[in-house]
């Protein structure tokens, strides 16, 4: 729905029908969010008044809030995401449901990033609303922007229940769609209303459940957000974006490339040649009027000139070649995305122009960036928090309409990817230095365990506290 993106009030009126108040206070600024993310607002095109007549003038940009991101996104979302549990019905949930769920997930984390806010929801089809058990219905995991949200009960920490719009396609028909995830005497459900997607008047096609009992507890949706405080609204289940301290440094990385193209453009060298170096052709038309042409030129030439024949001795050709400023630029640029990368959380030195080969190793991050290590987490407990509320309201709609024999409260731990943060193969190094210096029972097995998959009980059986004596034979 982006030809409409956040205009959904005949949405919000269906709403209030219900007797919710959806929260909307945010998507004024989500709409911001979306401009700088896109470079698509009226900072990047603009226009400028030249005697009396409009001009648009386009700034060239890096697209720095998308680098930022998706810098947050590559750091948390990745092959090396586990959801993890020693629950075998639940193992099956994840395996089912959620698997690579790290790199299916990255580009919408980008966006929840970028715009503050994201949602993950679960949606069911192939079910009917008769209050019996589904064994073949199939549960998903759909995902939503910001600019689809509208929280209908939340507070400062949390969202209880809560309302997403999209477009969908049924029996070769498009509509609006919008899914009110609500709770009604104990058990999640999901509400649902189409939209004619002109009139924006109501409809109700067939095959569609308009209320669906999930017979569950366990809440059916979880908001995605980074660890950045809203300072705009008080009591807001909506967050902020990841650059929300940045704007003045994706302006000022965006200005010095502006400025390096421009520099670039008026530096190409200009050729002043004197009227007597260069043939020319003189014709009558029939008219009787004289044309006359020069070989060396074109209508769109625009690096070689005529002069007029100068005075005797002076030079018949002169070129320019304009200063383009490449390391002043290039310095500037430098000094946006550093700005950048502070105001995100990805420390100073995250990014630079000319040499920029790719993410750092984790021994240069430890030793250049404490900050890196301690906003990474500050953001993975945030998402740590809504994957695993995500997977237990998958696992109670398993569980309740599908008559899964799973425990939605079974222990789950989700593993980053610290790689970024702790370099295995230096620990690995320092660890079997300390064991060659010390010689320390207790090193051994905590090598075994850490690095080679040993349980304790093996590690204490392969590694005793005390070795044997051995007996010299004399």
């Amino acid at each position: 729905m982006a030809e409409e993106r956040g205009a959904y009030t005949y949405m919000i009126d269906w709403l209030k029908m219900l007797g919710y108040s959806p929260d909307t206070r945010m998507q004024g600024k989500v709409a911001e969010y979306f401009g700088w993310y896109t470079a698509s607002n009226g900072w990047y095109s603009y226009q400028v008044q030249r005697n009396f007549r409009s001009f648009v003038v386009n700034r060239d940009t890096l697209h720095p809030a998308s680098l930022a991101a998706e810098a947050w996104s590559d750091l948390l979302m990745n092959e090396r995401l586990d959801i993890k549990t020693e629950d075998a019905a639940m193992a099956k949930v994840i395996a089912d449901h959620f698997d690579n769920f790290g790199v299916n997930q990255a580009d919408f984390v980008t966006r929840a990033f970028a715009m503050g806010t994201g949602a993950w929801a679960i949606g069911v089809d192939n079910v009917a609303d008769d209050g019996m058990m589904h064994p073949d219905a199939c549960i998903k995991v759909e995902d939503y922007d910001a600019s689809q949200i509208m929280p209908i009960t939340w507070s400062a920490d949390s969202c209880t229940q809560c309302a997403f719009a999209t477009r969908v396609e049924l029996n070769g028909q498009d509509y609006d769609q919008c899914q009110a995830h609500i709770l009604r005497d104990g058990t999640y459900h999901i509400l649902t209303q189409l939209f004619d997607i002109k009139s924006h008047k109501m409809v109700w096609p067939e095959g569609v459940t308009e209320d669906l009992d999930t017979l569950s507890s366990f809440q059916t949706f979880a908001l995605v957000k980074p660890a950045v405080p809203n300072i705009h609204f008080n009591y807001c289940a909506m967050g902020a974006s990841v650059f929300e301290k940045g704007i003045s440094a994706i302006k000022a990385t965006d200005e010095a490339l502006t400025s390096l193209l421009a520099h670039l453009r008026v530096g190409r060298p200009k050729v002043f040649v004197s009227d007597t170096l260069i043939e020319k052709k003189t014709k009558r038309t029939a008219n009787g009027e004289k044309v006359t042409t020069y070989a060396a030129f074109g209508e769109a030439d625009d690096i070689v000139f005529r002069t007029k024949p100068g005075d005797e001795g002076s030079t018949p050709m002169n070129v320019v070649q304009p200063n383009m400023c490449v390391a002043e630029n290039e310095q500037a640029i430098n000094a946006g995305l550093k700005m950048l990368a502070l105001t995100c959380g990805l420390g100073d030195n995250y990014w630079q122009w000319d040499h920029k080969t790719g993410l750092k190793t984790a021994t240069e991050v430890v030793s250049d960036s404490s900050m890196l290590a301690r906003t990474l987490r500050k953001h993975q407990n945030a998402l740590n928090g809504s994957i695993l509320k995500l997977v237990q309201g998958v696992a109670g709609v398993c569980r309740h309409l599908c008559n899964n024999p799973v425990n939605p409260e079974a222990e789950v731990a989700i593993d980053f990817d610290d790689s970024i943060i702790t370099d295995t193969q230096t620990d690995r190094n320092m660890a079997l230095t300390e064991i060659s210096m010390l010689g320390i029972p207790a090193l051994k097995r905590k090598y075994l365990t850490d690095y080679c998959g040993f349980t304790e009980e093996e590690a204490k059986a392969a590694v005793p506290d005390s070795a044997p004596a051995i007996d010299p034979g004399f």
